[in-house]
């Protein structure tokens, strides 16, 4: 996207300050006019690339994107991610058991060693 763009959600996101008063990615979208459907990843992206490269601590929720205001909103959103990581981690152990256990075929490839 255009500089214009990032300087654009950049400053939507910086008057989004508070896990109370997110900003969603579809309104961020709507205020590029961008043709995204599902998921919105260009606008996922975009914010990505905007708390790497701006050190703007932007969290996420269900609600959608707000810059972090304290630091009991940075240690929820810090447990957030980490449950989350478990979360896949034990969904990673689950299906490889599953995988290994089921009755049904499944390819397997020489360079690999997952079965």
């Amino acid at each position: 996207m255009s500089d214009d763009a990032r300087e654009l959600v950049k400053e939507l996101l910086l008057d989004h300050r508070g896990a109370d008063n997110p900003i969603s990615s579809r309104e961020i979208s709507e205020h590029l006019e961008a043709q995204e459907v599902g998921s919105f990843p260009k606008t996922r992206m975009l914010v990505r690339d905007i708390m790497l490269e701006e050190q703007i601590p932007i969290a996420s929720s269900n609600n959608g994107y707000y810059v972090i205001e304290t630091e009991e909103e940075l240690q929820d959103y810090i447990d957030q991610l980490e449950s989350r990581i478990l979360g896949i981690s034990e969904r990673k152990f689950e299906v490889r058991r599953a995988a290994n256990e089921w009755d049904g075929e499944i390819e397997t490839d020489d360079d690999l060693d997952l079965l």
